[in-house]
């Protein structure tokens, strides 16, 4: 595990990613929240989650126990449905579960080991029947296409490193 010093403190980098992607969609929140969807998705609620996003993230990365490229993975999937659905926004009234299902489909393709879709809907805080939905939407708005390759994910990775500043 690498390790980083900051500010006296000693950080893993895995967790300054983390960090990062929290920060980066933050962003995007704050960006979408002031225009109004075209159409409303399965991903949608009618209420914004209490939990941060940060936080969420970490709940994810504390019971999911998925390796650390499946969260770069996420985002790559997450920019991915933004960029093929121009009419689908991510805001904050569904940027959780758009990052509950990206999760999941990064777990399923990259990781070897995973739990049934149960559990991770427990994780995440929504029902079973949900969390199914979610998953097939996704596949749908991704096309699919859940490859990344090397160099797109190391491009992701280097440009999260840059922006928590490591």
């Amino acid at each position: 595990m690498d390790v980083v010093m900051k500010a006296g403190i000693v950080e893993s980098l895995e967790d300054n990613i983390i960090y990062a992607i929290a920060q980066v969609l933050d962003e995007i929140v704050k960006e979408t929240d002031i225009i109004e969807s075209p159409i409303q998705t399965a991903f949608h609620t009618n209420k914004k989650p209490s939990i941060t996003i940060y936080k969420y993230i970490e709940r994810i990365k504390m019971y999911c126990y998925c390796s650390n490229e499946c969260f770069i993975l996420a985002l790559i999937y997450i920019d991915r449905v933004q960029e093929k659905n121009q009419d689908v926004v991510i805001n904050s009234f569904c940027v959780h579960r758009f990052l509950l299902a990206c999760i999941l489909i990064s777990i399923k393709y990259n990781d070897d080991d995973y739990y049934k879709n149960d559990y991770y809907a427990r994780v995440g805080g929504v029902a079973i029947q949900e969390l199914n939905t979610l998953e097939q939407e996704l596949l749908i708005l991704l096309d699919y296409e859940v490859f990344v390759s090397q160099n797109l994910y190391y491009y992701y990775k280097e440009k999260l490193m840059k922006y928590a500043k490591l």
